[in-house]
């Protein structure tokens, strides 16, 4: 998935499609019609009227024009509410403020009912009242007006209350949101390039600086940053504090700064560094991965809910959250929580592999154990992940993963939590599917030629134990036949 304007083709493609439905099929059987009839008339498509005729025809469309507008808003309030509900508060922003198209359609339908009221207002009225015809020279202005309306009504509405009733699909929310995640990750892939991984960060004595305000972390102007460290040759290092997304409280170090000698400009320099760091009341999915997972795991989490019990949507959740971290882990994400830019002395916090399954998988396990569908779709995904790590960093962090809920769920199971939730077969098919994992752990190792699992004893023993109950549980099933 290389296209980074994957996204906008499939807007519009998604777009264009609305067109073939069959509310247009009656459009164009209609607009046909009345193209037909009025050649077979031999009548004219300009409107040709007299001054009264205009004016009740832009009152007419202003009145109806802003009867839909209010209709349109009712419309998206209603599906932002069901949205909120049944999802996550934390989409609406894609709704409006994030869709250049529902602003614009609700822009269109408001600049017309202004634009008619000005033409009669400002353009009729000037007219003499004792002359009833109206110039030819405003005729054109007129007509746009009317035919305006008309296209808006009759091609316009339909489609966005159609675009509405897809827009809030579970399927396409959760394509939406990872369709953004790509896009951050694409333009996030060319700095992880330009950046080393490192596990120990400089020892040297540091000054914070500290937060004047309070709000999401929501971007790094790294090259500003760069710029700074050539300007200022007595900064030894710049170090970020906190991750992006991160809340940051108001006088909370946002970041450190070191320096080679004591400077005179250390508070200008400082003042400039604050300046870099991007913080903002919504976070914002330009440079923030987090943001995008955690929209996907809220829908999923709401979605086994008892009160939505919804799991299909938590397993198309968990399909697009195993497809991020693939694309992630084609750009080369960082495996460790530190990197450094190259041939600077700025160390990042920046998005690791790490926190990226742990958010993935975590909290949907936790709450989704109990659910049969949730639990194969998770050691699923977890498994074909695995299967695409090309760096023994990655297979460690999937082993941890994998390992983890490995011994979670034996350890429910032992305890009797799960017997009652799950049956014997969809018990069988849960180990099996989990120790296929474990096996494709040792696979992926074999194929990156490295062996340091096999110095795991927690691991084989882990094995040991899930290959012993499945045998139990064959056993037990074989009795009752």
């Amino acid at each position: 998935m290389s296209n980074k304007n994957l996204k906008n083709k499939e807007l519009l493609k998604d777009y264009l499609e609305i067109f073939k439905s069959n509310t247009f099929k009656v459009i164009y059987l209609i607009l046909g019609f009345t193209i037909l009839l009025t050649f077979t008339t031999k009548a004219d498509f300009l409107i040709k009227t007299d001054k009264a005729g205009y004016i009740d025809a832009l009152n007419l469309l202003a009145s109806l024009l802003a009867t839909i507008v209010a209709t349109v808003y009712s419309i998206t309030i209603v599906a932002l509410q069901l949205a909120s509900t049944q999802f996550s508060p934390r989409i609406l922003r894609y709704f409006l403020s994030h869709s250049l198209y529902n602003q614009i359609t609700l822009g269109a339908f408001l600049g017309w009912v202004l634009y008619c009221l000005l033409l009669k207002f400002w353009l009729i009225d000037a007219i003499p009242p004792e002359q009833s015809f109206i110039p030819n020279s405003m005729k054109p202005i007129l007509n746009l007006a009317i035919y305006g309306g008309i296209g808006l009504i009759g091609i316009v509405l339909p489609h966005f209350i159609i675009s509405i009733a897809e827009s809030i699909n579970a399927a396409s929310i959760t394509r939406k949101i990872a369709l953004n995640t790509f896009d951050t990750i694409y333009q996030m892939k060319d700095s992880w390039k330009k950046q080393e991984e490192v596990k120990i960060l400089p020892e040297q004595a540091k000054n914070r600086i500290l937060a004047q305000e309070m709000g999401y972390l929501r971007a790094i102007k790294t090259k500003k940053l760069k710029k700074l460290t050539e300007i200022y040759p007595e900064i030894a290092f710049i170090e970020q504090a906190n991750d992006i997304g991160s809340f940051i409280h108001k006088n909370i170090e946002i970041a450190y700064i070191a320096y080679n000698v004591p400077s005179k400009r250390q508070t200008e320099i400082e003042q400039q560094i604050y300046q870099q760091f991007s913080i903002g009341k919504f976070r914002n999915p330009q440079q923030d991965i987090h943001f995008g997972l955690r929209q996907l795991v809220d829908i999923a989490l709401k979605a086994i809910s008892p009160a939505i019990n919804d799991p299909t949507t938590a397993v198309n959740c968990l399909d697009y959250l195993a497809e991020i971290i693939s694309v992630a882990m084609e750009a080369n994400i960082p495996a460790t929580r530190f990197t450094k830019i190259q041939d600077t002395p700025i160390y990042l916090r920046e998005v690791c592999l790490e926190k990226v399954v742990n958010q993935a998988f975590d909290q949907i396990y936790h709450y989704g154990k109990s659910d049969f569908a949730v639990m194969i779709r998770l050691t699923d995904v977890l498994q074909k992940n695995i299967q695409l790590a090309r760096r023994t960093e990655y297979v460690d962090i999937f082993r941890y993963e994998l390992s983890e809920i490995a011994l979670d769920f034996l350890y429910q199971y032992q305890l009797g939590n799960l017997k009652h939730l799950h049956s014997q077969e969809q018990l069988l098919r849960i180990f099996g599917n989990i120790v296929e994992g474990l096996d494709s752990i040792k696979i992926q190792y074999k194929h990156l030629e490295d062996d340091s699992y096999t110095n795991e004893a927690s691991f084989l023993s882990l094995e040991k134990k899930y290959k012993e109950q499945i045998e139990l549980l064959q056993a037990a099933k074989q009795t009752l036949i």
